[in-house]
């Protein structure tokens, strides 16, 4: 049997399997309402649930019962898990502040077609993102009428950039890494009274955060009621700061009869959660977050999803830069008739885990998998102009 620690791999002192989801975890992660939720997102233009792929071929090669994948990258036609996050917290504060103004409801289309512009015209959105999530959010307000200014680390691509642009936001690049962008885009949004959609809290900040996660419960809900033989018993999920991970740890924990056995997968260089566990409590990376995995390049986790991640995820574990484009070619050109999916570094950061852990014997056992295990991924991003080498 594997040590409950290693270089790479470390179990989580504090999930126990008789957790229960509590009201910590639901102020952070509130089953309740996801259903209607993605009833509301069928007014937005090219939605769609997303596809959950078999790749049993694969799951045979890594001995384990089933491989499901939740392809992220059809999202939207947009490309990546992102989308539901940014556009539904946009949607919210202006919702909010109609209904704050009127003391009645509105809807996700009659925001759409403009029918409050008195209310809504006049705010701003801003927001740090290293691609994905800016996107969203300047999406979100060109859906719904609004400037929006995003703030973007040296990293981040000239692809990722003109997708933003395209999306009618302004880009202010930063010269520094994703935490740098943060700082500013709080810095300039409290000067010119912008509103932030942040994907990562801070004190005092965490109701956008919270909205942003209740938006990333839409692909774990998808999951659930998408054809399995069982629920999953494993499943393993990249982690930036930590609002997807808590969205489908806590949405999965939440909804289903047994919380699966929940593995948080991170880059070496970005392994924010992999130190905060063996603190105990929020802790920086090891390294300077250099890392390939764009979309989990952060130093810092997101406090505010420290009862779901912290409390309840079972494994911590890190993967290496040589592990990412493997698992990218693992996705693209699958075992005989397994479907292909287009993944980016980010997006098969899951799979890269998954694989790390198949071809070790001992953190094979570690994590009790068998023939009988049913593991979800999550494809959270496409190759989004990042070709494969």
């Amino acid at each position: 049997m594997a040590p409950s620690s290693s270089a790479w791999l470390a179990r989580n002192p504090r999930a126990g399997r008789s957790l229960k989801f509590g009201r910590e975890q639901q102020f952070v992660v509130n089953p309740n309402g996801i259903a209607e939720l993605c009833d509301m997102l069928k007014e937005c233009p090219k939605h769609q649930p997303t596809p959950l792929y078999s790749l049993p071929n694969l799951a045979q090669r890594f001995g384990v019962g089933e491989i499901r994948v939740k392809d992220e990258s059809q999202r939207f036609g947009f490309g990546a898990f992102k989308a539901l996050g940014g556009v539904l917290a946009v949607y919210n504060v202006l919702s909010g502040a109609v209904g704050e103004a009127y003391h009645s409801s509105t809807s996700f289309a009659d925001v759409m077609k403009g029918n409050h512009r008195e209310i809504t015209s006049s705010f701003i959105f801003a927001t740090a993102s290293s691609g994905n999530h800016g996107r969203s959010v300047a999406a979100g307000a060109k859906l719904f009428g609004n400037r929006c200014v995003v703030f973007l680390p040296k990293f981040t691509t000239a692809e990722k950039e003109a997708a933003i642009r395209a999306r009618g936001a302004e880009v202010i690049r930063v010269d520094g890494d994703y935490d740098t962008a943060v700082a500013e885009c709080r810095r300039q949004s409290e000067a010119n009274g912008w509103s932030i959609i942040s994907d990562t809290s801070w004190e005092g900040y965490d109701s956008v955060p919270r909205s942003v996660m209740r938006g990333y419960c839409v692909l774990a809900h998808e999951a659930v009621v998408q054809q399995w033989r069982g629920a999953p018993t494993h499943v393993f999920v990249q982690a930036g700061v930590g609002g997807l991970a808590a969205a489908v740890i806590g949405y999965l924990w939440a909804v289903l009869p047994e919380r699966p056995v929940s593995v948080v997968v991170e880059p070496e260089s970005a392994d924010c959660w992999f130190q905060s566990n063996a603190a105990g409590k929020p802790a920086l990376a090891s390294g300077k977050a250099d890392t390939v995995m764009g979309g989990l390049a952060c130093r810092e986790i997101s406090p505010v999803t420290w009862p779901v991640v912290g409390e309840a995820a079972d494994w911590f574990m890190t993967i290496t830069e040589d592990q990412v484009l493997p698992a990218r070619h693992l996705y693209r050109q699958p075992i005989e008739d397994d479907p292909a999916l287009e993944s980016g570094p980010s997006g098969c950061a899951g799979l890269a885990g998954l694989t790390r852990v198949c071809t070790d014997e001992a953190a094979f056992k570690a994590l009790k998998l068998d023939s009988s295990s049913r593991v979800l991924l999550i494809n959270s991003e496409g190759n989004l102009g990042e070709e494969p080498a």
